[in-house]
């Protein structure tokens, strides 16, 4: 199969983006090593994560039934242009690979959380993908845009990236899907632990496997301060740190009480164990709007009234 779409236009005129010098920059023994060891790790903290998750509670059904506003129409006709437009760019310089760089990832999911309705699938995926935030801020950050020559392509990528945050910060404004309490950072973990599992499992083989630095997994940036065969063990730790601080802080700084007023912190207030016991003699467990950490993917049904 001919992959020239993919990977023909990419060259090693920009540094560190393929090349002997970035193919060497560490051997590849230590590449599948820190592959093998780190998935297992990453798969190991979403699994115990998931298992202690509090239910997930969505808004009341008038809330779920609502016409999106025209700023989230607006947000999303936008975000679909800019990624439409990132995309050509990508065929025309027959360097599509790079589509699969995280921020690419979380702008179509993204979208599809500005099109969907709240369930408990989507909420979920909004909590996931809270915690990637750092992908538009590193971008500011430590922007690459030398490679971008073509007319409008710069400017896509700042657009682009600036809308990564701008609409998780609408999101949050707007209430249409509930948020875990500040204090709960198990959403938290599996979302950043998803974000480098992806790194580790996709991007990286197929960095070796291709010779080109996707999501600086061959080599590190010329930018990145941890220069070295330990760069990418460095990027763990940092990430670990800065996601949870970038997820928590835009959280406290922008989500509305509307984010917060179906939360799960009030559903042990109904009644006790006790009491409920004491009522019906043997344990039950007792009826509530939310959905169990192993529902996540059903979807919400909305309750019917039979008017005579």
């Amino acid at each position: 199969m001919d992959w020239d779409w993919a990977v023909g236009g990419i060259t090693a005129e920009i540094p560190r983006t393929t090349g002997p010098e970035c193919i060497n920059y560490m051997t590849d023994r230590r590449r599948w090593t820190e592959t093998a060891l780190l998935s297992v790790l990453f798969i190991y903290i979403m699994h115990s994560s998931w298992k202690r998750l509090a239910p997930i509670r969505l808004p009341p059904p008038h809330e779920i039934q609502k016409s999106h506003s025209p700023m989230r129409l607006f947000l999303l006709i936008s975000m679909s242009l800019i990624f439409g437009i990132e995309m050509g760019f990508k065929l025309a310089g027959r360097s599509m690979i790079f589509a699969l760089n995280p921020c690419h990832v979380q702008t179509c999911l993204q979208i599809y959380l500005l099109a969907a309705k709240p369930t408990k699938t989507t909420t979920a995926l909004f909590r996931i993908q809270m915690s990637n935030l750092n992908g538009p801020f590193l971008a500011f950050l430590f922007p690459e845009v030398e490679g971008r020559t073509y007319p409008f392509e710069q400017a896509t990528y700042w657009i682009q990236h600036a809308l990564l945050y701008i609409i998780p910060i609408y999101i949050l404004r707007s209430g249409t899907y509930t948020i875990e309490d500040t204090k709960d950072f198990k959403w938290c973990k599996i979302g950043t632990s998803f974000m480098l599992f992806y790194h580790f499992l996709l991007l990286s083989p197929l960095s070796i496997l291709t010779g080109i630095n996707l999501d600086h997994m061959l080599c590190a940036a010329m930018s990145d301060p941890f220069q070295g065969q330990n760069y990418r063990l460095f990027a763990c730790c940092h990430q670990a740190l800065l996601c949870p601080i970038l997820s928590k802080g835009t959280m406290l700084l922008f989500a509305s009480r509307k984010s917060y007023n179906s939360h799960e912190i009030g559903v042990h207030q109904a009644v006790s164990c006790e009491d409920f016991r004491e009522q019906s003699g043997t344990e039950h467990v007792m009826y509530q709007e939310y959905a169990t950490p192993e529902s996540l993917t059903a979807e919400y049904t909305m309750p019917t009234t039979k008017i005579d």
